[in-house]
């Protein structure tokens, strides 16, 4: 299981982008959600989001969980990987008093987005389950998901919104087979948000430093869970097509 290091705070994992203009026509809003980056390019406007999303991921996987090694990390002190330039990457911001603040990112790894056949990583850390049928151009891998807040109920909350805006993606767009490599003692709380089945036995993978396990999404099953708790939010945000879209408000103090 990830090793947390309890002396490293959500607090303290947490980017802050004071230049981020996300909020500006939306002041009182409380998040907003979209994509900010596409194959490796930020999204106009979301220079900067991007930037310090690399910081928010090293934060955790490296200083907060030791999901992965430092000698993982780039010559820019990230961990930007090659997956970056065939993904889609998703945020969900925080219009927070001292700035705009990263609370939850996500990307999904598109076979084949960059122009190369390379495999997903599932296909890489399970070999086995792909030997005789490798998965096509278009398929999916959703990776580096991360959701972090100082209250529990928040850090739910951006979850849920970082898989709505996937989902959304995921309906939206022409994509294949989509699948995930999870820690064991997630799947039972993905599984009660999301509709996931198991398509091998946990392993060990040297890259994430600790046992995981491959999962399918079932992408329109996943769809109608979203649909059950909002019944408007999925069309909200395909009709968005990835512009930031914008939930809740700030209390009167913070405003």
């Amino acid at each position: 299981m990830t090793r947390v290091d309890r002396s490293v705070s959500n607090s303290a994992v947490i980017p802050v982008v004071t230049s981020s203009t996300a909020f500006d026509t939306e002041r009182s809003a409380r998040l907003a959600t979209g994509i900010i980056a596409i194959n490796g390019v930020a999204v106009p406007g979301m220079e900067a989001v991007y930037r310090s999303h690399f910081d928010f991921r090293r934060r955790v996987y490296v200083d907060q969980t030791g999901q992965l090694d430092p000698s993982d990390l780039s010559e820019d002190g990230t961990d930007r990987d090659p997956d970056d330039a065939r993904s889609v990457t998703f945020a969900v911001l925080e219009n927070a008093p001292d700035g705009v603040r990263i609370v939850g990112v996500a990307r999904t790894i598109i076979k084949g987005a960059d122009g190369v056949d390379r495999p997903l990583p599932v296909e890489d850390f399970c070999p086995e389950l792909f030997a005789d049928d490798p998965l096509p151009a278009g398929s999916v891998e959703v990776s580096r998901v991360i959701a972090r807040h100082e209250r529990v109920a928040m850090q739910e909350l951006i979850q849920w919104h970082l898989f709505a805006l996937m989902s959304a993606y995921f309906s939206g767009h022409d994509v294949g087979r989509t699948f995930a490599i999870i820690e064991p003692w997630l799947e039972r709380l993905l599984a009660g948000v999301l509709a996931i089945s198991r398509i091998g036995e946990p392993r060990y993978i040297e890259h994430y430093l600790d046992y995981n396990l491959p999962v399918e999404f079932d992408l329109t099953g996943s769809a109608e869970r979203i649909t059950e708790r909002n019944a408007t939010i999925l069309q909200q945000l395909m009709d968005a097509d990835g512009a930031l879209e914008y939930f809740g408000r700030v209390s009167r103090s913070e405003g």
